[in-house]
Order: C-alpha cells, then structure tokens, then sequence
C-alpha cells in the first residue's frame, strides 16, 4: 500500500502527513508538487515555468502551471521577480518555505518513489494519478420518467 513516505496513489502517508501544518500538508500531497518544491529548492535564483519544465519532464506546461498556482495559494512558492521570454515575460518563481525541516524531511522521505513514478511514466507508463479527478462516464443514460416509473409515450 505505501513505500517509504508516499502511498500507492502518490499521496503522503499519514504518518508523514500529521507532523505538516494543514496547507503544508495539501501542497506536498501530490508527487508533481513535491517534484517542483525540490527543482526550486534546489535553484540558487528563482525558475520561471518553462526552467521547472526542462527538470521535471514528461510533464507538460500546463500541469506545471496548475501546480505552481496551488503551491502558490499555499504560500509555498512565491513569484519573485520577472525574465524576458517569447511573447513577454516570464514571472520567477522561488521557495518560501525553503528553511522548514519539516517539509525538507517529507521531500527526503518521498524522493525515491516519486523518482520511481516519474521514470514509470516516461517509459509510457501511467500514473495512476489522473484517476481520482476523472468522472466516469455512465454507459447508458438513465432518463428522470424512468427513475419515476412513468414510460414514455410513444407518440412524443
């Protein structure tokens, strides 16, 4: 069920989730977010998207940037200053929370099996992880007159 610091599904053990202050906690429970808390941390200055991008691959732009702006909302991240880029430009990002032993040990803990997952889905396969935002479609539609007993009339 779980490796080290992270269960099956990518999310931190509850072991390791306790010991983080809530909106710690909702940032580092997600392997992608824990990918960019250490690119960044690992950063001397601040990295703007397509810098993150060129570290954590396979991912795509957008998923980068979604995840920016939740670790973001969670004051883990911060935009600190800006670089020319095509078409404009690009807001650095850097770490607010780069000093938190706490979050420090979670990366540490988590690294291998996030390494692991990520390798997995370079080599074409799947995460898993799209899995629990997806909303499975019905395989067959279910009218309201149904559910009621009622049946259609046929001249309709």
């Amino acid at each position: 069920m779980s490796e080290a610091g992270a269960c099956v599904d990518g999310r931190l053990v509850d072991e390791l989730a306790v010991i983080l202050e809530p909106t710690l906690r909702d940032a580092l429970n997600h392997p992608t977010r824990r990918e960019i808390i250490r690119v960044l941390h690992g950063s001397q200055e601040g990295l703007d998207v397509d810098g993150i991008l060129d570290k954590v691959s396979p991912l795509k732009r957008n998923e980068i940037d979604y995840h920016l702006q939740v670790l973001q909302n969670r004051g883990v991240v911060l935009k600190d200053g800006t670089r020319p880029a095509l078409g404009g430009i690009a807001p650095l990002c850097r770490l607010a929370i780069a000093d938190d032993a706490k979050v420090r040990a979670a990366l540490r803990v988590t690294e291998r099996q996030d390494r692991r997952r990520r390798e997995g889905v370079g080599k074409g396969g799947s995460t898993g992880l799209l899995t629990m935002f997806r909303v499975p479609r019905p395989d067959r539609t279910i009218s309201l007159s149904n559910l009621l007993g009622r049946k259609k009339d046929p001249e309709q």
